[in-house]
């Protein structure tokens, strides 16, 4: 996919617009017949009911699972990582800045609390991996094996966040934390109106290719080691919390208070310390893989979406196929998507280029994968800390990414999230 879904350090190439709807033109696929959602199978209420960890364990047990529960095993430990991460968040205020890939979570962008340490970003990033590693067992070979679905009302799904096993009125919806992030924003439903999506073996490709992204995130997160930057800040934030506080007592305050206004420069400046650091090769090398694999999952997702023939609940839709939530998704997305892919496979295995901002010189993301270092922001401003890595291989054209962000308008971002 495109670099800015591949790693931080491409955000700048590509900008993520805001949504809004897009008119088409081109001549229209003929759809399928379009059939009647399915009823919601067993487990989707028993999720409503229990909650994801109940159901998951109740998974877990099991000797062997027909491919639907095998979905339902991965679509559950992915739901479960997702869950623990957006918990941590809320607990640890100043984590959602550190960490803003997973969801909408409620709450302030708060100054660090007592429960976030230095070691939290790491031991988070971890479990998200080992999370996402449980995820891809269970789907494994889904997508190759017996046809199955799985139907289930989204509005089931809920995240315990508060960790109190009961799913309280509004802010642990899925749909809401989610939306626009893993899933496509939707027109809204009429009350009480179920939103059932049917899965299938496309859509275990498309939730592999997720799970290799956002593990090759966390990959790429922990190749910085983020703990010694955050344990300088935290330590130096200590200090002026105490220096503030004395102040208060003295009433030296000023009526402005720096550290509420300008809260962002904590976390911030952990982010930069970190880029200061070498990068461990090993993690960066398995970031790299999870990008291709994520691509080759992807690549996956879409043959098997357009040999289907049938039109029921569908999740992302081929052009003959509706979207189960009145999504609009415009005919043509499939082959336009695959060329951004090529386009991400081409940088990561430097068979492409990047351009470096000021002059038009390619830089080599994969070899800097391959054998990394490090990324301070005024070596990549200026081009010290990148060249290294300048190189004459061809470099990417803004053809493909050009061609998607026409098709779907200013849905680019969204768009981006929903396809991985």
């Amino acid at each position: 996919m495109c670099s800015a879904r591949l790693a931080p350090c491409l955000a700048v190439l590509l900008a993520f617009s805001p949504i809004s709807a897009h008119a088409q033109d081109g001549p229209v696929t003929a759809k399928i017949a379009r059939s009647e959602a399915p009823a919601a199978d067993p487990i989707s209420a028993q999720i409503g009911a229990e909650g994801i960890a109940p159901v998951l364990a109740d998974l877990q047990s099991r000797d062997a699972l027909a491919p639907k529960d095998r979905f339902a095993l991965g679509g559950l430990e992915f739901l479960a990582s997702l869950e623990a991460t957006m918990r941590w968040q809320m607990e640890a205020g100043a984590a959602r800045l550190l960490m803003p890939f997973i969801g909408n979570v409620p709450g302030g962008r708060d100054a660090p609390r007592e429960t976030f340490t230095a070691d939290a970003v790491t031991r988070q990033s971890e479990a998200l991996i080992a999370g996402m590693n449980r995820a891809k067992t269970a789907l494994d070979g889904l997508a190759d094996g017996a046809e199955f679905g799985l139907a289930i009302n989204l509005n089931d799904l809920w995240f315990d966040l508060n960790g109190n096993g009961a799913r309280d009125d509004g802010g642990e919806d899925a749909v809401t934390l989610l939306r626009g992030a893993f899933m496509p924003r939707s027109p809204e439903a009429a009350p009480g109106a179920s939103r059932i999506v049917r899965f299938d073996n496309a859509d275990a490709a498309w939730l592999s290719a997720y799970t290799h992204l956002i593990s090759g995130v966390g990959e790429l997160t922990l190749a910085f080691d983020p703990e010694p930057a955050i344990a300088r800040v935290m330590d130096t934030y200590a200090k002026l919390v105490e220096a503030r506080d004395r102040a208060t007592g003295t009433g030296q305050v000023t009526s402005m208070d720096g550290m509420m206004m300008f809260s962002f420069i904590d976390p911030a400046a952990a982010v930069l310390d970190m880029l200061h650091q070498q990068p461990d090769p090993t993690r960066t090398r398995a970031a790299r893989d999870h990008w291709l694999a994520m691509i080759a999952q992807n690549r996956q997702f879409w043959e098997l979406a357009e040999a289907e023939t049938d039109n029921q609940a569908e999740w992302i839709p081929s052009d003959a196929q509706d979207q189960a939530l009145g999504v609009e998704f415009p005919d043509g997305l499939g082959e336009t998507w695959r060329g951004v892919l090529s386009d991400g496979e081409a940088l990561l295995t430097s068979e492409k280029s990047f351009p470096f901002w000021r002059v038009p010189v390619g830089v080599d993301l994969g070899a800097w994968l391959e054998n990394p270092a490090p990324l301070p922001l005024t070596g990549v401003v200026q081009g010290w800390a990148l060249d290294p890595y300048f190189t004459d291989t061809p470099m990417l054209t803004p053809e493909n990414w050009t061609r998607f962000s026409r098709l779907v308008g200013r849905r680019t971002g969204m768009m981006m999230f929903t396809l991985n």
